[in-house]
């Protein structure tokens, strides 16, 4: 028995050689399969596999970008070709016709190809939104919780990303001091912290 065959009827369940749409069916399913399951438990560990797949076949897999560019991602070929070899297999042994079969696991392979997708791009989505992007402060007013004095930082809270936030932040004239209570806006940010000045001081200098 050759490994092909041993695969088909142990693996597989046929109960004699499968027919050439068979074996395409089959492998389509088997390593779609394994591929999916190793992606998924990859994606579960961190970000290991895009960081391989981009190290090794020089592609990208952002998660980030548009979703109009996610129907040809890796994990999105995967589902396809996963879903392909399932329902196919699935219909070709119920039907034994085999344009019912392909168009069945054609149109399987690309509803789960956007399905999966969709899921990803939420997941990566939510995860993105939990990251604060502290160069969003830029522009932002606030005020002054903490009294910042002349070369060391306080703290201010802004409105940024949907949320009020309590940063810490310098003056932008190191000589400068601003008071608790004092409105400020927040002109660049350093790492995590922000430079402010005073509100309304910048249309003086520029007047």
């Amino acid at each position: 028995m050759s490994v092909i065959e041993w695969m088909f009827t142990n693996i597989l369940g046929f109960e004699a050689m499968p027919t050439g749409l068979e074996m395409v069916f089959g492998f389509c399913a088997l390593i779609g399969s394994l591929l999916f399951l190793l992606y998924f438990g990859l994606v579960l560990i961190g970000g290991v596999f895009e960081g391989v797949v981009e190290g090794v076949f020089d592609i990208d897999v952002d998660m980030g970008s548009d979703f109009s560019f996610k129907a040809i991602t890796f994990q999105g070929v995967v589902a396809f070709v996963m879903m392909f070899g399932l329902v196919g297999l699935a219909v070709m042994q119920s039907t034994t016709n085999d344009t019912i079969a392909v168009f069945g696991g054609s149109v399987a392979g690309i509803m789960s190809m956007f399905a999966i997708n969709k899921l990803f791009h939420m997941f990566y989505g939510l995860e993105s939104d939990g990251t604060v992007q502290h160069n969003q402060a830029i522009g932002a007013k606030g005020l002054v919780t903490t009294r910042i004095r002349k070369g060391s930082p306080g703290e201010v809270q802004v409105t940024y990303q949907h949320a009020l936030r309590t940063e810490a932040a310098v003056c932008e004239d190191e000589d400068m001091e601003l008071s608790t209570g004092t409105m400020i806006e927040v002109v660049d940010v350093i790492g995590t912290r922000l430079i402010v000045r005073k509100y309304g001081s910048g249309q003086n200098e520029e007047e």
